[in-house]
């Protein structure tokens, strides 16, 4: 649930409810220092300092200014002067809240961290837990915190999830009106296979209702805090313009975070039902008279539901209920986890785009190189099937030339010398002499597909 920080004098103090700051004065603080820092030094709710800085016109830096100043970088050119009134006033709304002593206590641990930490594990699966400061409370967000994201969107997501708090009494999200349908069908349907088979419909036998997420994890108890949890999250969600997937699941920016919650058990011996002692007296009595009988199986141990809740994100990484909160007070530390875990979904989607852009640019070019082999093959085989005929044309120019050298031509001779000019032009690729009979001779083809007189195919009877 929301909670909010104050800066008090003690415990159960009050802090007032404005300051005031000229526009120069509230200028030189926020290039001074970052504007989160302005925020705590002040007292102020950082998400209305943001906006107040908006509606004033006071130009402030990027959180990856201050990342580029504390690694000495010239920052110079990115310096925006104040321009206006110098001299207006800017009225600024402190955190108004009272902080009992145990909360100002984990205030002060709050405080005290400069970066998140990453609390001890303690649960049986050996994963880590995931940020452990509760940020449930309006606090101060280090700028390390989504400064993947740019200003507006970083300031609308650190509002949004500063301001969540679990009501009751609203209408629970549609996903989430789905979700406990799916659970009211599947308990009915476990009733009713408890009833003998000639008690059910013919049709309704064998019938199998899927559980729904969760139900098999968790208590009943647990599973109506759950339901706030996510009907938090899923309107924040929508909020920040994501989406609710029908399996629960969240898309955060383009990138789909899932998650489930699980409830830890404690080990309790088993009590004895009286069905078991009665099977164990049976089994007894069975022994004693020298009869043939199977023990019963009885186990030692119970898992119970002790009603300390989970959340286990896709990456393994988890937030659970601790001795100071429980995860109704960590819904921001949530939204900052499906942010982060969605950022990381991001950097692997956009590496994995671009191992296949890679791929597919290396298989283009394969497949041009391999086209243009082809092309390159059927230019050079054309090429060495016009020489040939090229090569015929000259053939028979010079037979024609050698007979008109042996003399005593007749006019049959002569007759013949002409036509077989115009078969050698014919073949002859650059003179390219359309035939009467024989057409336009394509050169290119192959000499097996221009021979003239094709072989007669012969048949299965050699015919």
């Amino acid at each position: 649930m929301k909670r909010k920080n104050m800066k008090g004098e003690g415990a159960g103090m009050t802090s007032k409810k404005m300051i005031t700051l000229t526009r120069q004065q509230l200028y030189d603080e926020v290039w001074k220092q970052s504007a989160a820092k302005v925020a705590k030094k002040y007292s102020l709710h950082y998400g209305r300092l943001i906006s107040s800085l908006k509606q004033a016109n006071i130009p402030y830096p990027s959180s990856g200014y201050w990342t580029r100043v504390d690694h000495g970088k010239d920052v110079s050119a990115e310096l925006v002067p104040l321009s206006g009134d110098r001299e207006s006033i800017v009225e600024l709304a402190l955190i108004d809240a009272v902080v009992t002593r145990k909360r100002k206590e984990l205030v002060d641990v709050i405080e005290k961290e400069e970066n998140w930490k990453q609390s001890e594990d303690e649960h049986q699966s050996g994963k880590t837990e995931a940020d452990t400061i509760p940020v449930s409370i309006t606090m101060e967000i280090p700028d390390t915190v989504l400064d993947y994201l740019v200003d507006d969107e970083r300031t609308k997501v650190i509002e949004a999830i500063n301001n969540l708090e679990i009501n009751q009494n609203a209408h629970l999200h549609k996903s989430l009106v789905v979700y406990k349908t799916l659970i009211k069908e599947y308990k009915d349907s476990l009733k009713n296979n408890n009833f003998s088979i000639k008690n059910r419909h013919y049709y309704d036998r064998g019938k199998v209702v899927e559980p729904p997420q969760f139900i098999n994890d968790i208590s009943e108890n647990g599973l109506s805090r759950i339901i706030s949890i996510m009907d938090v999250i899923f309107k924040t969600v929508e909020k920040l313009e994501g989406e609710v997937q029908r399996d629960l699941s969240v898309k955060i920016r383009q990138d789909i975070v899932r998650f489930k919650f699980a409830e830890a058990q404690d080990k309790v011996p088993h009590e004895i039902t009286k069905q078991e002692a009665k099977e164990l007296l049976e089994y007894k009595e069975a022994k004693r008279f020298g009869r043939y009988a199977s023990e019963p199986k009885i186990r030692k141990y119970d898992n119970v539901y002790n009603g300390k809740l989970r959340i286990v994100f896709d990456d393994s990484s988890y937030i659970r209920d601790n001795a100071e909160v429980k995860l109704e007070d960590r819904l921001n530390e949530i939204m900052i986890r499906l942010y982060e875990i969605s950022e990381a979904h991001r950097i692997d989607r956009v590496k994995r785009e671009e191992q296949q852009r890679l791929y597919l640019e290396a298989r283009l070019r394969e497949e041009e190189l391999k086209e243009r082999k082809r092309k390159e093959t059927l230019k050079t085989q054309a090429l060495e099937n016009v020489a040939k005929d090229y090569q015929i044309a000259c053939e028979i120019r010079n037979y024609i030339a050698a007979v008109i050298n042996k003399g005593e031509l007749t006019e049959v001779d002569f007759e013949w010398i002409e036509w077989a000019k115009k078969k050698a032009d014919w073949y002859d690729p650059i003179v390219a002499r359309e035939d009467e009979y024989l057409g336009k001779r394509d050169h290119s083809l192959t000499m097996e597909d221009k021979v003239l007189i094709k072989k007669k195919q012969s048949s299965v009877y050699g015919w």
